[in-house]
This record gives C-alpha cells, sequence and structure tokens, in this order.
C-alpha cells in the first residue's frame, strides 16, 4: 500500500502549501474575506480527505474496523459542521478543525501501533499535522 514514498510525501508537504499561502494572504490584508473562506474550505476538503484515508484503512488492516469507520465518519462530518458555522463562530471552527486534524493523527498512531504503516509516514503524518495546526494557529493569532 506505501509503494511510492518519495512522491507521498512529496504530494503531503504540497498539500500543506495552500493552508500557509491563504494564511499569509488574510495576515497580508489580500482579499482577507476571500482568503478565510478558501482557508475553511480547505481545511474541510482535506479534514475530509484524511478521514477517507482512515476508512480505507480500516476496511482493509483492521480487525476490527468498527471505532476507525465511526472516528473517519464523525471526523468528517465535524469538519464539515466547522464549515457550516464559520460565518458565525469562526473561532469555534478554527478549534474544531484543528481537533479533528490531532484525531485523525491520533488514529494513524493507533494504526502504526500495530504494525500497519511504516515509520516513515507515521512522521510525515506527524510532521504536516503540525504545520496545519500551526497554520490556524497563525491565523487565529494574527487576523
Amino acid at each position: 500500500m506505501y509503494r511510492d514514498a518519495a512522491l507521498t510525501k512529496l504530494l503531503t508537504y504540497a498539500g500543506a502549501l495552500p493552508f500557509w499561502a491563504l494564511a499569509l494572504a488574510q495576515v497580508l490584508g489580500y482579499q482577507p474575506a476571500l482568503a478565510a473562506q478558501a482557508f475553511i474550505a480547505y481545511g474541510t476538503g482535506i479534514a475530509c480527505f484524511m478521514a477517507g484515508t482512515l476508512w480505507s484503512q480500516a476496511q482493509i488492516r483492521a480487525q476490527d474496523p468498527r471505532l476507525m469507520l465511526i472516528v473517519s465518519n464523525v471526523a468528517a462530518l465535524a469538519a464539515i459542521g466547522g464549515l457550516l458555522i464559520y460565518a458565525h463562530i469562526p473561532a469555534l471552527t478554527m478549534g474544531l478543525h484543528m481537533a479533528v486534524f490531532l484525531v485523525l493523527l491520533a488514529a494513524d498512531l493507533a494504526i502504526h501501533r500495530k504494525g500497519d504503516q511504516p515509520a516513515w509516514y507515521l512522521a510525515l503524518r506527524r510532521n504536516v499535522t503540525l504545520l496545519v495546526i500551526a497554520a490556524y494557529a497563525a491565523v487565529m493569532i494574527l487576523t
């Protein structure tokens, strides 16, 4: 399942770039409302994508996939819920998205502990999760 580590790493780190580009746009005042909406929309999409990868991991590797399937669904729904409330409670959305990314990382850690992921993948997930959460924090602090 983890056949191309180099491409996976490249695409994963590249996926963190829009968070930082949109955060920078907000901080610099370049179309800040549009950048903020795009930031949350992108975060929702990435969170749902990551929840989907957890779903597939549970289907393929878990002996009892129920907990991972529930976590996957709850994470995706929480991210979407955050998108829906952003206009009214932006700080809650930001915190909710950060929590979703941390929960998804914890789920990957649980999969890794069972020996179902290579060490490089978990390190990649940790690093990118920290980059993404840092972008959320920067937006919350600087805007």
